[in-house]
């Protein structure tokens, strides 16, 4: 009875910190942002960072390339546009699990559609 409760209690604390293994993704994005390929749909809450330095992401503001939108050149660009996923994954992914490792609120990680939602044109 000790090992089924201890279990249950694992399973619950499971999650609610990670989620559910067996969520289900959403459908790509109608919003493809002039993408060669269909995108999954993803959102940032810009007032759920106001506490983060901008230019961690917006590197564009200090490197001059570029002052327009993110997936202006995260898309459009033939040459970064192959590392989209693994440069958002790199930046986001590591940033939330670092501060979780510091014992800090650090957001979704491993919750695929805690980020892969619909979204609307800025």
């Amino acid at each position: 009875m000790r090992a089924f409760l201890a279990c249950a209690i694992l399973a619950t604390i499971w999650l609610l910190t990670i989620g559910s293994p067996l969520a289900t993704q959403r459908a790509p994005s109608k919003i493809r942002w002039r993408s060669p390929e269909p995108i999954l749909p993803m959102t940032f809450a810009h007032q759920d960072h106001v506490s983060e330095n901008c230019l961690v992401c917006h590197h564009n503001y200090t490197d001059d390339t570029g002052n327009d939108e993110c997936m202006a050149c995260h898309v459009n660009n033939q040459e970064i546009w192959p590392l989209l996923e693994e440069q958002f994954h790199e930046l986001c992914r590591s940033c939330h699990e670092d501060k979780q490792l510091a014992g800090e609120n650090g957001g979704p990680t491993r919750r695929c559609i805690d980020c892969h939602v619909e979204e609307s044109v800025p």
